[in-house]
């Protein structure tokens, strides 16, 4: 890695790495938002929404790789404690949908969403200074994840009765 521009190599792999590692623990509570909604159409959009949420972290791969910041040993570790813990879902332990720890459920993956539409938009400043960026990949990156934000928003405006309104 040269010293491109300035560019603080140190912190744009930490920044890059760290979102892949929140990646993980994403990619899991999607899932495990499912298993919440099972036998439900919201089942098969978070289902979707997984997928969705793993193809972005596998662009995300594949941007550190050719930045030629692989991940350190440690954070490598850091990745299979978090997707295991994002498989046991601690927000909602009792997979309940009527309960208001399912609407937390939902509000944590959109926050969860809002935080790697952020970094899309951090990445397309760094791209700015720095032409190792695919800017096109970038802002596609950006408009998926503003989709799976109304798409988790669409499963919350379709469901919120069952929480907070009884029969």
């Amino acid at each position: 890695m040269s010293d491109f521009r300035g560019v603080s190599h140190q912190t744009l792999s930490n920044y890059l790495n760290e979102h892949f590692l929140g990646s993980e623990g994403g990619v899991n509570a999607f899932r495990a938002a499912a298993d919440t909604w099972k036998g439900t159409a919201q089942e098969a959009a978070l289902l979707s929404l997984s997928r969705q949420v793993l193809t972005d972290q596998e662009d995300l791969r594949r941007m550190i790789d050719s930045l030629g910041y692989g991940s350190h040993p440690l954070k490598l570790s850091l990745t299979h404690v978090v997707r295991a813990v994002g498989r046991v879902n601690p927000v909602n332990l009792l997979r309940r949908r009527q309960a208001g720890l399912a609407q937390v459920e939902l509000d944590v993956l959109i926050g969860m969403l809002n935080a790697k539409l952020a970094m899309w938009d951090t990445l397309l400043l760094v791209a700015g200074k720095d032409p190792r960026f695919d800017t096109a990949l970038l802002g596609d990156l950006k408009l998926r994840a503003a989709d799976q934000v109304n798409q988790v928003k669409g499963i919350i405006e379709a469901t919120w009765e069952e929480r907070f309104f009884a029969g």
